[in-house]
């Protein structure tokens, strides 16, 4: 489907346009409104009940009544009225819609079937429309001011490089006051409404292909289709374009299937959170940040590595620690030659360090500032300097603005300012944003923007990290509710898959008097196991004990546990014995699916304690043999498994060998698994292997 008639349109027919004037319009006549204030250069037809007169354009009663279809028909009416208009437009030949009315599936079912109805019609002609229940959009590049929002009644922010896409019209309203107070500018703001036919996904293809943006932002409620959202954030991630995220809506959406432990353990964020770095986009968590990040990656010439230059230890420590804390960015100490540089301008009690603080020293010199910082940031650890400054007396303000500017020149690297001084050196600010250049007044902002375009420029990289084609989405329909499977009954199911288990046989709580001699064939010392309905964590009932060395221990085992679920009101259906090996490390494996992405795979610390120690990464399948190698690397039980203290590095091969053919089966649709938990998986010394001690199985709830 083309957009290019939707968004930029050489003529275009409103119905539903006011004949009454009022300060505060809305509807179709505040789009015809704001089309002719901002410069809309093409035909505009007016269609209303009553014949009115607008800025020189006479109305017209019926769209009969056209001398030519237009590129794009908006529609302002009630929504009983939307269908029949519809219709008469797509036999016309109007391909392109804007349907402003509301009353449709926000409303309730009939307003559902009645835009489901709309959906189909649009569909069968391969005509597009934003909405319904939209604000409308505005194309900056081409003045194009096809809104309703009262934020444009008067002016435009600034145009820019900045496509953004929102599922909410109000929000569109407050990022338009973001970009004009920062001096960002925009090439689009789209408010897609209810997505009948076209939807977010849409929207990033077309400013993927806009050669008026540089970078997209995103306020998401929901991705109402998953697998188109992903294919388009490769396709910008492919064409050098940053997307900036905010997703509201984080709390149980993405978790319905997300079972035992894993449910725990990914929280309200972290299906999604592994969705956008895998897709190389930046998460952002304050929606006042969304477009300074966007706009401080697009123009960021790297930033792995970022260099801090103070005049306030304060918050020279503040913008380092925030940093650190972020993860994505390094900050280097400075090089010995830059030290030497630095300490001239430096009294005895600060040292040249990363953030150095160089308090007011520089500023007593006539370019002493610019010299001090032409120093630091030649630097060829940093890829990207920060200069950090609280309110200061306005020539040093001016000394600092003229610094970064020269220097950025003369070393082409991305300097920024975090300077929270928005009242007293406003002007300064000011002079920065309309020069480029980033200038923060939150450090939270500076941390989101710097850290964002570290990430960025590590994921173009490495850019076969990013999720692979034909990922999540791809398997069924997530179910509402899951239920576990007991350890004896999940190892069953597995081993059915071609999953290998320890050597260990079930023995029915009936069969008691048989278990010294399968212990003795499972060979001493045994582990036992109790297992019992609707219990995952089995050692919270003493219904585990392990290495048991003789048959006496056996027997005092199983009285224990027969005791401890007649106490606990248990019901008791066996014992697993198995034998015992010792594991030098004890990892987690969960597998979940996810209702917006589709099958994830979630690793990490494991044993008793994997909440407490939410040690854990997780990444949408599929991933490849080296990416979950780099998920346990990412984990700190990575550095065991690597070998740590003088310890011998353990079988990590045999590790991801059997993660790897757990998430085959976890994207086969035929096994009819919800979630597989493994925990512990043992892992030996290089050459030893991995063994499963525990498993559990989730199964849709229906499927009882």
């Amino acid at each position: 489907m083309s957009l290019a008639k939707l968004l930029s349109p050489k003529s275009v027919a409103i119905v539903g346009v006011s004949s009454k004037a009022a300060t505060f319009q809305v509807g179709g006549r505040a789009v015809f409104e704001h089309l002719v204030k901002h410069g809309y250069q093409g035909r505009i037809d007016l269609i209303t009940r009553a014949p009115i007169a607008l800025h020189g354009v006479a109305s017209i009663g019926s769209l009969a009544e056209l001398s030519n279809p237009p590129d794009c028909l908006v529609l302002s009416v009630p929504a009983a009225q939307v269908v029949a208009l519809i219709e008469e437009a797509l036999t016309m030949g109007v391909r392109a819609f804007v349907t402003i009315s509301a009353g449709f599936s926000e409303s309730g079912p009939e307003g559902s079937a009645l835009q489901d109805r709309i959906a189909k019609m649009l569909a069968a002609h391969g005509a597009v429309m934003l909405g319904p229940n939209t604000t409308g959009y505005v194309n900056f590049t081409d003045k194009v001011a096809m809104s309703s929002t009262s934020r444009i009644t008067s002016h435009l922010p600034p145009t820019g490089r900045i496509g953004a896409i929102v599922q909410s019209g109000a929000l569109g309203s407050a990022l338009m006051d973001v970009a004009e107070r920062d001096g960002i500018g925009l090439s689009q703001l789209i408010s897609t409404g209810n997505e009948a036919v076209t939807d977010v996904a849409d929207f990033v293809e077309f400013l993927v292909d806009d050669p008026a943006t540089d970078a997209i932002v995103l306020y998401v409620e929901a991705f109402r289709h998953p697998e188109r959202i992903l294919r388009a954030a490769r396709r910008a991630f492919a064409a050098g374009k940053p997307i900036a995220i905010y997703k509201a809506g984080k709390s149980e959406t993405g978790r319905a299937a997300a079972a035992g432990h894993t449910g725990a353990l990914l929280g309200t964020r972290g299906t999604y959170e592994a969705a956008a770095r895998q897709l190389g986009l930046t998460d952002v968590r304050n929606l006042e940040d969304l477009l300074p990040v966007a706009d401080y990656i697009r123009r960021a010439k790297g930033g792995r590595s970022v260099g801090v230059l103070t005049v306030s230890g304060g918050l020279g420590g503040a913008v380092a620690d925030t940093l650190a804390a972020a993860g994505d960015t390094a900050l280097p100490k400075p090089g010995a030659a830059t030290a030497e540089a630095l300490s001239g301008y430096l009294p005895e009690f600060l040292k040249p360090q990363n953030p150095v603080d160089v308090g007011g020293s520089p500023f007593r010199d006539e370019g002493g500032f610019k010299a001090c910082l032409s120093s630091f940031a030649a630097d060829p650890a940093f890829e990207a300097v920060v200069v950090a400054s609280t309110p200061v007396v306005p020539k040093w303000a001016g000394d600092m603005v003229a610094a970064i500017k020269s220097v950025s020149e003369k070393t082409g690297k991305t300097i920024s300012a975090v300077w929270p001084a928005e009242v007293f050196n406003a002007e300064g600010i000011a002079d920065l944003r309309r020069a480029g250049f980033a200038s923060f007044t939150r450090v939270e902002t500076a941390v989101a923007s710097l850290n964002g375009a570290a990430a960025w420029w590590t994921r173009r990289a490495e850019p076969g990290r990013l999720l692979a084609e034909g990922a999540a989405g791809s398997v069924g329909a997530v179910p509402e509710a899951t239920r576990s499977m007991d350890e004896a009954t999940s190892k069953k199911i597995l081993k059915g898959h071609g999953i290998s288990f320890l050597r260990e046989v079930f023995v029915p709580v009936s069969d008691m008097a048989d278990a010294p001699r399968i212990a003795k064939d499972v060979g001493y010392p045994v582990t036992i196991k109790g297992i019992a309905t609707d219990v995952i964590h089995k050692s919270e009932y003493g219904l585990v004990s392990v290495g048991l060395e003789d048959e006496a221990a056996l027997s005092a085992t199983l009285d224990a546990m027969c005791i401890s679920a007649e106490t606990h009101k248990l019901d008791l259906h066996g014992f697993i014995l198995a034998e015992t090996l010792q594991a030098k490390a004890e990892v987690f494996v969960g597998i979940s699916h996810d209702r917006e992405f589709g099958p994830t795979l979630t690793v990490g610390s494991g044993g008793i304690y994997t909440e407490v120690h939410q040690d854990v990464v997780t990444r949408l399948l599929p991933v490849s043999e080296t990416e979950i190698e780099a998920m346990f690397d990412n984990c700190r039980i990575g550095k065991i498994l690597r070998g740590t203290r003088g310890k011998p590095a353990l079988d990590m091969p045999a590790l991801v060998a059997m993660v790897t053919q757990l998430c085959v089966l976890a994207e086969d649709p035929a096994s009819g698994l919800a979630g597989i938990e493994l925990n512990p998986i043992g892992v030996g010394v290089e050459g030893e292997g991995a063994w499963i001690f525990d498993a559990t199985v989730f199964v849709a709830e229906e499927a009882k």
